[in-house]
């Protein structure tokens, strides 16, 4: 075989190559969990506290997340990176309102890839090219450090947390270096141990959690904040600055903003 020959099958495996080799899914590099902001054009109304969010898992090969009432989960495909969002799942909770979930579910079902836009956010597509919902990130990573120093309870499980009568503003101390937690949560002292980055530089969790014993006329305020406390798995930052601490199963149970010195007394 002579040269020309040689560089001619050369050049030709190599177009053979490229051409078979698998083409970079549309959902690559989204790894995370996002807000679904929008449906079909439409922002969402939801009855309940929490924004219905979707979760990918590049690397496990799937997806999660929370349509407004139900939790869903799908496989990703690891050869494509495609998600099978024609065969999602979700538990089979009834809600007072499911319009926002047959929204959802129905514009997911549809979903064959994404475009990213230039301010961050996501449109998926359907097989037409159509938009049919949006996506903006859920939070962002932020270091452990950034905790430290007085945040005021701006939610508990979506709601903003009731003034008591004879109570206090309910107010987080974080101090990451120690790793403890203090601070009043709406009657009482609370006191914790924090354990940072057990599964990964994001993870959280308050163990013990406990107040003083002082009682005051109304204590819902507190047992939620204590409730939230001891459901704590993640934190990150969220948009417009706030700081969201996520259960378990990536529910947002409690908003924090830091304190000004009037709001930490």
């Amino acid at each position: 075989m002579n040269k020309k020959m040689i560089v001619a099958a050369t050049v030709c495996s190599m177009a053979l190559a490229a051409c078979n080799a698998p083409k970079k899914s549309s959902f690559a590099g989204m790894d995370g969990e996002w807000n679904i902001t929008a449906v079909e054009g439409r922002g969402l109304t939801t009855a309940s506290s929490q924004t219905p969010y979707i979760g990918f898992d590049l690397k496990q090969g799937r997806v999660y997340g929370y349509s407004g009432c139900n939790r869903i989960m799908a496989s990703i495909d690891l050869k494509t990176g495609k998600p099978a969002f024609s065969k999602m799942g979700s538990t089979m909770m009834a809600c007072p309102d499911m319009d926002t979930e047959r929204q959802v579910l129905a514009a997911l079902s549809k979903v064959e890839k994404a475009r990213k836009a230039d301010d961050g956010s996501v449109a998926l597509l359907d097989a037409d090219g159509k938009e049919v919902a949006r996506l903006e990130r859920r939070s962002e990573p932020m270091d452990y450090a950034a905790l430290d120093g007085e945040w005021q309870v701006a939610k508990v499980y979506g709601q903003a947390p009731k003034e008591s009568e004879g109570g206090s503003r309910p107010v987080l101390t974080f101090d990451t270096k120690a790793g403890r937690l203090g601070g009043n949560a709406g009657c009482n002292r609370v006191m914790g141990a924090l354990e940072h980055g057990k599964d990964g530089a994001q993870s959280l969790t308050i163990q013990n959690p406990a107040t003083t014993r002082m009682a005051c006329p109304d204590m819902e305020t507190e047992r939620q904040v204590l409730a939230a406390l001891g459901e704590v798995r993640t934190f990150g930052l969220l948009k417009g600055g706030r700081v969201g601490l996520f259960s378990a199963d990536g529910m947002i149970v409690m908003e924090l903003v830091k304190a000004t010195a009037g709001q930490a007394e």
